[in-house]
């Protein structure tokens, strides 16, 4: 089809949209759409509101990071993406919210430059964000303000005159003035020139930044670009693909986005998409037939929304995600009614609107004519777009042919409408005699079965034969229910104060840095923890609030706390947890009352490491991806009346990258006594931060003081255990206030793995899951169980446990455990690996990552106790099997 040169008259209803729109737009790498598409090293990722009116935001791509780390319950109002991380404009907050593994801009709600700052729009380039401040009370008028984060950007920027707009380059950041539609860049220009060639006198209707240039629609709906194009001479043509991005077509356009060295634009005249500029010879092409919404482009990719029922996400260029499987809205919703030359969004399959505040709608532009060989059929109204059909009297494209053509075969429609019915009862005899068939032949098969049943005498048992398991305990994979994604219930501040007395002094139960803790009764008698910020306002306290939402609304674990619901109401942040009754770790080893912490003997404590262990385990290595906590301390341990230990307050904690020996650049948090001195000094931020938190909390389980304990000559826990440890010196490390059991193997087994755990260098320390297998083995042995029992655990007795165990633990009792006993059968395991939202009642050691031997022929371990530590880090090598009855007795009268 020829290209389409609109009118005069064309040309005038273009102004007419102009100057009658309620809203001017932006597009680009980085500016805020219903759709954003991430690029970089670890791969692309698309973005997309959700079209049924929720406001949700699903991702899809390569970067494990943004796509399970995107917030899938926080409304969000825009999208906009960079080199490896996506923000959202929180809906009901207007604040930035960000994810991914960009270190140069923070994750989560960022510093804002003044407290209790809005935001209406933000925009993002490489590596840097930029938000534009809504206008408050107390601001001066006729100045606007932006205030942007990341790589050299850090800082707010005033503007003379009302800015609407904004997109974001590679370095740099424009925006629009709302009184004369003029263009203002300001940022780095080193590599595109950007600022200095922006045209003062053009007025926009649209604007776009690329990585290196920006395109504008011009009022007359034509397309301007100004800045850098890849000079083709310096790269070989073989490779590379030919196109200034400067030189525009001459079709009217829509709307525009600006890729890294390209751009492509809607068309006015049929919403067919087309693109110039600088291109890969492999390239994918743009759609050709498909008519388009939105669109937005990445670096060297650009994905729009189809205008079709479906919605579905269609990206073409190289490098890009495809085959997106979701369905997203197709434009940002406005609170202004749609003005003159736009008309309101309508899903045809649903019947509603995609907007969730009731006073707001996603407006589109009307296309301008219809194009040749078409005429106009409907006008564009308040909800629906010009109707245009061909003129079947002169056809001169295929796709007329086609239309008309189906016409003519009306007749033979008819014929076939006759014959259908005889069709349709053709293949339902067909189906009931298949059908019929089937069943005879089913249940002639069941009766004979049935009188095929084997006699009880016909089946003999080796009585010598030994099960280290239940065998009705072993699942290949979860049941249904194990499957349900959890859900936090919404609560009302009205009642959680009911519930709290209105959070009367009488009602706390703990206070922190942040935050205080409350009991609270709600209305069908169940007993919660209510977490309560003492400055609501605060940007820290909002972040830390998200984040633990965010993450424990995923995580569900028995040894992590359980998250009941939330309150969001105003300046008012509210957590609901399960009620601990009884307390923390920290005040059972620490309290005033020493009959509190004798109460706390040997197997208890060992239990409670056990537990704790195994909660960190599942978050490095169930979860997708990793979580580290950066705060495991004794009074982040809480014990429920079970007596079962449970970690918390994830206020702190990151998702990790998906490979977990990877480093993050994070400055760093936690508290002084438990934090790694790698991370303290370097800013090395891995999972193996949160093992030596807790080899310090093993520490202190073991000895009875406190991480920091300054009336001690060496305050240091660390500094004084680990020289004690090193030469055996176990009894100097014990707790005094508890007798010593009759045989200490297995206390120095777990002093040796704390050893391990708090070592300088972070590769040097193991991993959680060998952490926790040696805990376990150890327990074991503090029981009586040496190499050839495992305890089953208090909370495995009540939520069940899948363990599935290697041979070495079906060995009868009276086999030595020797190291030559030990045989792998890693192969033969069977394990499901879910992902971080599924429940995981428990993580056990026959269930992990086999990664070689545990390290019990280590050096330091074989100091211990002249050689008797040795012989039991041997024994550690060995699975373990079920608790004796004995055992069962001794949990049951103890637990």
């Amino acid at each position: 089809m020829n290209s389409f040169r609109p009118g005069f008259v064309i040309q005038a209803a273009i102004l007419t949209i102009i100057w009658g729109s309620a809203s001017l737009g932006v597009s680009g790498i980085g500016s805020m759409s219903s759709i954003a598409v991430s690029y970089g090293e670890n791969g692309p990722v698309f973005c997309g509101l959700s079209s049924d009116g929720s406001h949700l935001v699903s991702c899809f791509g390569a970067d494990a990071s943004i796509v399970y780390g995107a917030p899938f319950r926080l409304p969000l109002l825009g999208l906009t993406a960079g080199d490896g991380f996506v923000c959202g404009l929180l809906l009901d907050a207007h604040q930035p919210y960000c994810w991914g593994s960009n270190i140069y801009v923070k994750m989560g709600v960022p510093q804002p430059m003044e407290e209790g700052a809005a935001y209406s729009e933000i925009s993002a380039g490489d590596d840097h964000l930029c938000a534009l401040r809504k206008l408050s009370k107390g601001s001066r008028r006729g100045i606007s303000v932006i205030d942007c984060w990341g790589y050299n950007m850090t800082t707010s920027h005033e503007f003379s005159g009302s800015i609407v707009s904004l997109t974001a380059g590679s370095v740099f950041n424009c925006g629009m003035f709302a009184y004369n539609r003029t263009a203002l860049c300001w940022g780095d220009e080193t590599g595109s020139s950007v600022i200095s060639l922006t045209p003062r006198s053009l007025r926009f209707q649209w604007i776009s930044a690329g990585g290196y240039h920006v395109c504008g629609i011009l009022e007359n709906a034509q397309v301007f670009c100004w800045g850098r194009s890849l000079e083709m001479q310096q790269y070989s043509t073989d490779v590379l693909g030919q196109g200034d991005v400067n030189m525009v077509p001459m079709d009217p356009m829509v709307s525009v986005a600006g890729g890294r060295f390209h751009a492509c634009g809607i068309k006015s005249i049929d919403r067919k998409v087309v693109c110039w500029g600088f291109k890969l010879q492999n390239s994918l092409p743009p759609p050709k037939d498909s008519r388009l919404y939105e669109i937005a482009a990445g670096d060297y990719f650009t994905c729009g929304v189809l205008a079709a029922p479906s919605l579905r996400p269609l990206c073409w260029g190289t490098g890009g995600p495809w085959s997106i499987p979701m369905a997203v809205s197709p434009g940002i919703c406005a609170s202004n009614p749609c003005g003159p030359g736009y008309y309101e969004f309508i899903h045809t399959s649903l019947g509603n609107k995609v907007c969730k505040p009731a006073d707001s709608r996603v407006c589109l532009p009307c296309s301008i004519g219809c194009p040749e060989g078409t005429y106009q059929s409907s006008s564009c109204n308040l909800t629906s777009d010009r109707g245009c059909d061909f003129n079947c009297s002169s056809c001169t494209s295929t796709e007329c042919s086609s239309f008309c053509s189906s016409g003519k075969k009306s007749k033979s429609h008819k014929m076939l409408s006759l014959q259908m019915p005889i069709f349709i009862a053709e293949i339902a005899f067909a189906v009931i005699f298949v059908s019929s068939v089937s069943v005879v032949a089913y249940l002639y098969i069941r009766h004979k079965l049935q009188s095929c049943r084997c006699s009880d005498s016909d089946v003999t048992e080796p009585k010598n034969r030994t099960y280290p398991f239940h065998k009705e305990a072993v699942k290949v994979r979860p049941d249904l229910d194990e499957l349900k994604i959890r859900r936090a219930q919404m609560f009302t501040y009205e009642e959680l104060e009911k519930a709290t007395s209105g959070f009367s002094e009488e009602s706390l139960v703990g206070k922190g840095s942040f935050s205080c803790v409350f009991k609270g009764i709600l209305k069908d008698g169940t007993v919660v923890a209510v977490k309560r910020a003492m400055r609501a306002s605060d940007v820290k306290n909002s972040k830390e609030f998200h984040t633990e939402l965010d993450l424990l609304s995923r995580l569900n674990h028995a040894h992590l706390l359980n998250l009941l619901g939330y309150c969001e109401e105003g300046s008012e942040r509210l957590l609901v947890y399960e009620f601990m009754a009884h307390g923390s770790l920290y005040q059972h080893l620490h309290g005033k009352d020493p009959n509190l912490k004798r109460r706390l003997d040997w197997v208890r404590r060992v239990t409670i490491a056990v537990q704790a262990a195994r909660g960190i385990e599942y978050l490095h290595g169930y979860a997708c991806p990793p979580v580290i906590h950066r705060d495991i301390k004794s009074s982040n341990i809480l014990i429920d009346e079970e007596h079962n230990a449970r970690v918390s307050d994830f206020g702190l904690s990151l998702l990790g990258p998906v490979d977990s020996s990877a480093p993050l650049s994070e400055p760093p948090a936690g508290t002084l006594g438990y934090l790694d001195p790698e991370y303290y000094k370097l800013h090395y931020l891995t999972t193996k931060s949160d093992v030596y938190s807790f080899g310090v909390l093993l520490l202190e389980i073991l000895s009875g003081r406190k991480a920091i304990d300054m009336q001690f000559e060496e305050g240091n826990i660390v500094e004084w255990a680990v020289p004690l440890i090193k030469a055996g010196d176990i009894s100097a490390l014990l707790d005094p206030m508890l007798k010593p059991p009759p045989d200490l193997e297995a206390l120095k087994k777990i002093a040796a793995t704390a050893c391990k755990c708090v070592r300088m260098r972070g590769k040097d320390r193991p991993s959680m899951d060998k952490v926790t297998t040696a805990l376990e083995r150890a327990l074991a042995l503090l029981m009586g169980s040496p190499c050839n029992e495992q305890p089953i655990l208090p909370t495995e007795v009540v939520l069940g446990s899948s363990r599935l165990h290697k041979k070495g633990s079906q060995r009868s009792s009276n086999q030595s455990c020797s190291e030559n006993d030990t045989t792998d059968v890693d192969d033969q395991l069977y394990e499901y690996r879910a992902p971080s939202w599924i429940t995981f009642p428990s993580v056990t050691s026959s269930q992990r990552r086999s990664e070689g031997e545990i390290e019990g022929k280590n050096s330091e371990g074989r100091s211990l106790g002249n050689g008797g530590a040795a012989d039991g880090l041997r024994c550690l090598e060995e699975e373990i099997g079920p608790a004796s009855p004995q055992q069962d007795l001794f949990l049951q009268h103890n637990f």
